[in-house]
């Protein structure tokens, strides 16, 4: 009888703490709910997830401590459209075009949304840019080396070498140099790495954030 007693009163402790996770929440969804984007615009996504923001944002960020993934997208015919490569099975494409919804995912715990004020011509570099990706097959770069293969990128690397594509005078962006750590080390097989962070373009004066929200903080 003791027993069930106290496991009752853990529970009816941990009910106000229920509660407010699940409001916060539901308000964070509310308001990514009632995010508008708009058309001939492009757009920057930065997510994060619990389960890599140790191994990518604490570590390789520049200023981002929350993010952990990268993607870049516009509306098309009243959709918006999230182009972001994954680390998927090989025998697919790493690159997805994602909604909002299903470019959160169930794990992420953070998002952000960066606005870039482009000229109509750009937009339709975009455009085409992203089409003319989603016609090849495209690897993730596990090894993580920037090369000038145009099929084999990670995130980041995906989106630096499409906004160079898109004006290369304004996004020439420079990649960022660390030693590595012994696990890295082991991992990547080198010394240092010379590689593009989830933020490379969040110091740029060309985006501004617009919108950014914490939420599913105790997902993993």
């Amino acid at each position: 009888m003791k027993s069930v007693f106290l496991t009752a009163k853990k529970k009816f402790l941990l009910l106000p703490i229920a509660l407010l996770f699940f409001t916060f929440n539901g308000k964070a969804q509310s308001q990514i709910a009632k995010l508008k984007f708009e058309k001939n615009t492009i757009y920057i996504f930065n997510r994060g997830t619990k389960t890599k923001s140790g191994l990518i944002a604490e570590k390789f960020n520049s200023i981002d401590r929350f993010s952990t993934h990268v993607g870049i997208g516009f509306v098309e015919n009243d959709q918006l459209k999230i182009y972001n490569v994954i680390d998927c099975d090989t025998s697919k494409t790493a690159l997805v075009v994602d909604d909002l919804k299903s470019f959160i995912c169930d794990k992420a715990y953070y998002l952000s949304v960066w606005k870039y004020q482009n000229t109509q011509q750009e937009y339709f570099k975009l455009k085409k840019i992203c089409h003319d990706y989603t016609n090849r097959k495209v690897y993730f770069d596990f090894s993580f080396r920037l090369n000038e293969k145009d099929n084999v990128l990670y995130c980041s690397e995906f989106c630096s070498r499409v906004l160079k594509m898109i004006n290369p005078r304004k996004f020439s962006f420079k990649p960022c140099k660390v030693r590595l750590e012994s696990f890295y080390k082991a991992f990547l097989r080198r010394d240092e790495l010379l590689y593009f962070p989830v933020d490379f373009f969040q110091k740029s004066k060309s985006f501004s954030k617009i919108f950014e929200t914490n939420f599913n903080t105790e997902k993993s």
